[in-house]
Order: structure tokens, then sequence, then C-alpha cells
């Protein structure tokens, strides 16, 4: 599911022992609070990673990395430099014992959020680390709001800001005000009444009394079967006396929706 998330994590450890702390640290604190985030490449090969950047373009993510990758074409500072070129907004840890190179991160305009010394200890290590986690999560989601459309949603008591091209639907749950929030890759459901969704969130559009729709999202409307479909094989019913205005909406946005 790591397509949809917000920001994905990464580690690039060549240490096998370490690397599975750094993974269970950023793993157990991502699901204790909540995040909307995903541990998307645990790896010991610094090439791995940027092979999986070369693969997804478009992704902003949170990176710890080591200094030196043994035996390896490329050290982390080199990867960090490459990583920036892919992901200009990324946020890059430093986990390593080679504390002397720190400055080098400046020299070279890496821009790191932090530079953790393993000597240090797993306590301390851990802490830094959970706070980085934080950090650039609440970072991430500022920015989001910023540059991007956004969908927000309370869960649990805690505010989640999602970019809005990754919502698919709203539609109404079997209990009273329960909403079920489809996303390309999962399924959320939060406290909330759809009409008040329908006010709060402009760039979706109500087909049905059941259903809230992004247009952006569908890939095809069949008029006579009163369908509208998306990409990942999930539909929704559009009501007769909808279908008019999602078309018209559709043509006039010049949104890439087959209707038949």
């Amino acid at each position: 599911m790591s397509e949809g998330i917000v920001l994905k994590a990464f580690v690039v450890e060549d240490d096998p022992e370490q690397l599975a702390t750094l993974k269970q640290i950023i793993s157990n604190h991502i699901m204790i609070n909540a995040f909307d985030m995903d541990l998307t490449l645990a790896t010991g090969k610094a090439q791995a990673l940027l092979d999986y950047l070369q693969a997804h373009p478009g992704v902003e993510g949170l990176y710890f990395l080591d200094i030196e990758y043994t035996g390896q074409a490329l050290n982390g500072l080199e990867l960090a430099t490459k990583i920036r070129e892919q992901d200009v907004n990324a946020k890059i840890v430093f986990v390593s014992t080679h504390s002397e190179m720190a400055f080098l991160t400046f020299e070279r305009r890496i821009e790191p959020l932090d530079f953790v010394v393993k000597d240090l200890g797993h306590t301390v290590v851990k802490d830094k680390v959970e706070k980085d986690i934080r950090i650039a999560y609440e970072r991430y989601t500022k920015q989001g709001v910023t540059n991007k459309a956004m969908f927000s949603y309370s869960k649990g008591g805690q505010l989640f800001n999602i970019p809005l091209e990754q919502v698919l639907f709203i539609e109404t749950g079997a209990v009273r005000n329960k909403l079920v929030l489809h996303l390309a890759d999962r399924i959320v459901q939060y406290n909330g009444k759809i009409s008040d969704e329908t006010v709060a969130h402009p760039e979706l559009f109500r087909v049905h009394k059941s259903f809230l729709v992004n247009p952006s999202s569908l890939v095809r409307v069949d008029k006579q079967a009163q369908m509208g479909y998306f990409a990942n094989g999930e539909t929704v019913d559009i009501a007769v006396r909808k279908m008019h205005d999602l078309t018209s909406l559709i043509k006039k946005s010049q949104l890439a929706v087959k209707v038949n």
C-alpha cells in the first residue's frame, strides 16, 4: 500500500543487525502514532534505493543513511546527493559512527535533517530517530497543505492530511455518522457526515446520496448503467439526476474520463 502513503521512509544500512534495529524503531513509531507513513524500503544496498527512486518519480521521502557502505560503488554522501537530485524535498538523516564526516554534509549542501551518532547508544539513537520521524512528518504535512490540494479528516483525535489526488470517493458507512474514505490503495473509516464533507470539499462531487466522488479519479462513466469506475476496479452508483451535471463537469474540466 506504499503508493498512497503521504510520506515514505527509506533505510540504507549495510550492517544487517543495525538495519533490523532501525526497521523496528521506525515501523513501531509509525504504528504507535498512527502516522500516515510507510517504511517503503529497508536495504543494505545503496543502488537499490536509487533504482526505486528512478522507477517511482515524484516520491518525497524520509531517508536514513549511513556514511560508508563497504564494497559498494556509492558512499552515503554520494547517495544523499543523488537522492536530492531526485527528491528536492528529501528529509535526510545520517545514522553513522563517522561523526567527523558531518561537516561534509554541509560542504556538499545536502541539508540533512539530522546526524545521529551510533556510538551514543541504542536509547539515544532510538530517541533521536523517533524525533526525526515526528519532525519530518510534521514538516511534510505542512508543506503538503501549502503546495498541494489536500483532503483532511480526523480520526482518533488526530488530524490527517492527504493529497486530494489520492482520494477516489467517500461513502456513508453502515453505522450512523460513519464515513468510509476510499483511497487508491486502502480504505479508512472515520466519523463524519457526507453532507458536511460536501461543503468542506467543493472539489468533490455528490453523485448519489451515499457517494461523494473525486471526478479527477474517475476513469470511466457509464451513463446507461449509471456507474462510475476507478482505476483500482472500484465503482460507485450515480443517480439519474446527477448524471448530466457530472458529465458536464468532466467535459468542462477536460478530465481524462471516458464517458459512454
